[in-house]
C-alpha cells in the first residue's frame, strides 16, 4: 500500500497535490460553518451553488467557491458532508447545468439522501427546448429581442460583420453551449425522469419565481444578471418532494 502511495506521488504532477491542499483546507474551514448551522436552526435549508446570492432566514449557503466565514464549501459532483435526512428544502439555480452528467447524478442522489421524508427540492436550469425554438422560429418578437440581444451582449464580434436585423440564432445557440462553463443542458421531460429514477415524486415544471410551497416563492436571482423576460425565456424550474 505505501508503494503505491509513493508510487502516486511521483507520477501526480504538483498542481495535483496544490489543489487536494486547497480542497482540504476549504473542507476543514466549512465543517464548523456546517456544525454550527446544523446545530442552530430547527428548519433546514440548504442552497447549492449560491454564488453572490447569499440568502438569510436559515440557510445554509453552499458553494464550489469558497469564502470563509460566510459561504460552506460544497463540490455537488461528489458525496455532500452533511448526514441523511438533514434537510426540509433544498433549492440551486442556474448551477446543475455546470456539472457533467454523472456529477448531476451524484448531485440528485445526494439531495434525495439529505433531505427529510417529505421535504422539496427546487432546481432552476436552462432549458434546451428554448433554444431549439430560438433556432427553429428565430422571428417571434420575443426570439428576435432575444437574439439580438445575446448578440450584442455575448458574441459582439458577430456583430462587425452583420447586420443587426441579420444576426442569426446559429450564434446565439453556439455561444450558450461553449460560454460560461455549461456542460449539460437538459430539457424537462429528460429531467424529470432522473428525479424519478432517483426516487422523488410530485415532479413538477414551475414558473420562475412561483411556488405552492412558501419557502420557494420569489428565491430566483439570475433574472437581475439578465433582463427578467429572457431570464424567463431561457430557465426552467423543476420541483420535487421526496417520499415521506
Amino acid at each position: 500500500m505505501l508503494k503505491a502511495k509513493f508510487e502516486r506521488l511521483y507520477q501526480e504532477s504538483p498542481k495535483y497535490f496544490v489543489d487536494r491542499l486547497k480542497t482540504h483546507r476549504k473542507e476543514r474551514m466549512s465543517r464548523q460553518i456546517i456544525a454550527d448551522y446544523l446545530k442552530s436552526n430547527d428548519v433546514k435549508k440548504l442552497q447549492i451553488g449560491c454564488g453572490p446570492n447569499t440568502m438569510q432566514g436559515c440557510w445554509l449557503n453552499t458553494d464550489l467557491y469558497f469564502t470563509k466565514h460566510k459561504v460552506a464549501y460544497l463540490d455537488a459532483g461528489k458525496p455532500f458532508p452533511f448526514p441523511d435526512a438533514a434537510f426540509e428544502y433544498i433549492y440551486s439555480e442556474h448551477m446543475f447545468e455546470h456539472l457533467k452528467f454523472a456529477q448531476g447524478l451524484n448531485m440528485l442522489g445526494e439531495c434525495f439522501r439529505v433531505l427529510k421524508p417529505g421535504g422539496d427540492i427546487r432546481l432552476a436550469t436552462p432549458d434546451i427546448d428554448f433554444l431549439i425554438k430560438l433556432y427553429t422560429d428565430p422571428h417571434s418578437d420575443l426570439h428576435k429581442q432575444y437574439i439580438r440581444w445575446a448578440t450584442a451582449t455575448f458574441v459582439p464580434e458577430v456583430t462587425a460583420y452583420v447586420k443587426e436585423d441579420e444576426c442569426s440564432a446559429a450564434f446565439v445557440v453556439n455561444n450558450f453551449f461553449r460560454n460560461w462553463g455549461h456542460e449539460v443542458l437538459y430539457h424537462y421531460q429528460g429531467l424529470e425522469s432522473v428525479f424519478r429514477k432517483h426516487g422523488f415524486i410530485q415532479i413538477s415544471r414551475k414558473q420562475v419565481g412561483e411556488s405552492e410551497i412558501a419557502t420557494f416563492k420569489k428565491l430566483e436571482k439570475h433574472g437581475e444578471i439578465i433582463p427578467p423576460k429572457f431570464n424567463a425565456l431561457e430557465t426552467m424550474v423543476v420541483e420535487a418532494k421526496k417520499p415521506a
